[in-house]
């Protein structure tokens, strides 16, 4: 998909916006970075690695870790808001900030395991906390607080919390579809396509590696991308692997596919890191537009899955995870 003809839109309106973005992409974490800091021998070392793309020491926490990222996201939620007009895109953008803290509003409050909240979403993260000590979501958007009053409701039959995370996913996916419908811009359109395609393939992977696939492939599909959903959720309740491996064979996806389905105890990591690269490929050909909203998505994007990486990265240091261990979970950065 990344290879084929794109038009990017050239809209005016975004001219101020993408001079901005051109002088903040120097300063997107490298793929020498990021290697220097997963090769670092220290935290402190990882962390001089990353000073250059603009990260702080943070006092050696997991605490004071993701409030230094939170701070970042912060940045670059305030950096949106200064630089583009309001609207829809706007919130395509900011949405997924929403429904991360609303999936760590669920899991602390039903599974009783602390997950943070952060800030740079639409939704101030304090209207979070109420949720969080067992109140009704009363304070939330209402399609948040319906999709959290069916979500703790489908908890007292199933209490999973790997099932209640990727509803919560699923709800953001179809949140940014109809998002990226209402703007109508190409670009995006074929972002969200390659992502559902992503999304299904993972999801193709996790029913294999399940001992209940039948019961899980109802519920982890998405509709929008080139793969069939019907007839994945066929191959998964079959839980044939020939089956599956000719067809992912006959997509797109054959390469990219291939670690989740080899049986190895990383295979899911491999998938996710070759997915974060194609994502990265599509994005990189908003560079060719001289101005247009697609720079400022494809910038805003990039910092969301360095921010992903940074935090993994250096939770790993403060887990005291080798080097080799690290490096396979990483990939080249935009």
């Amino acid at each position: 998909m990344a290879n084929l003809p794109l038009k990017l839109s050239g809209d005016p309106a975004y001219i101020y916006a993408v001079g901005r973005v051109r002088v903040r992409e120097k300063r997107l974490l490298s793929s020498r970075q990021l290697n220097e800091a997963a090769e670092a021998t220290s935290l402190g070392a990882a962390v001089e690695a990353l000073r250059e793309a603009g990260y702080e020491s943070f006092g050696g926490s997991r605490e004071g870790l993701e409030l230094m990222l939170d701070g970042q996201n912060e940045s670059l939620r305030r950096f949106l808001a200064e630089s583009i007009p309001t609207g829809a895109l706007t919130r395509f953008l900011l949405i997924s900030t929403d429904y991360a803290n609303l999936k760590a509003a669920l899991v602390s409050q039903l599974s009783g395991r602390p997950s943070p909240l952060v800030n740079g979403g639409l939704t101030d993260p304090a209207r979070y906390r109420g949720l969080i000590d067992g109140a009704e979501p009363d304070d939330l958007p209402d399609e948040l607080a319906g999709l959290a009053r069916r979500l703790i409701e489908g908890w007292k039959q199933h209490r999973d919390s790997f099932l209640l995370q990727q509803a919560v996913d699923l709800a953001e996916f179809a949140h940014r579809q109809r998002l990226a419908d209402e703007i109508g811009l190409e670009f995006l359109h074929r972002y969200m396509t390659l992502e559902a395609d992503l999304i299904n393939v993972e999801a193709l992977a996790r029913c294999l590696a399940s001992p209940n696939p039948e019961e899980l492939a109802d519920s982890v599909f998405v509709e929008g991308g080139n793969l069939e959903p019907k007839r994945l959720i066929r191959l998964a309740k079959a839980d044939d692997h020939a089956a599956v491996l000719d067809y992912i064979a006959r997509t797109g996806f054959a390469q990219t596919a291939a670690p989740a389905f080899d049986g190895s105890p990383a295979g899911l990591s491999k998938l996710s890191a070759a997915g974060a690269s194609l994502k990265l490929d599509f994005l990189r050909q908003a560079r060719n537009a001289a101005f247009g909203s697609e720079p400022v998505i494809a910038y805003y994007l990039a910092k969301e899955n360095e921010f992903a990486l940074v935090r993994y990265l250096l939770i790993c240091k403060l887990n005291g995870l080798s080097a080799s261990q690290i490096a396979t979970r990483l990939w080249e950065t935009y």
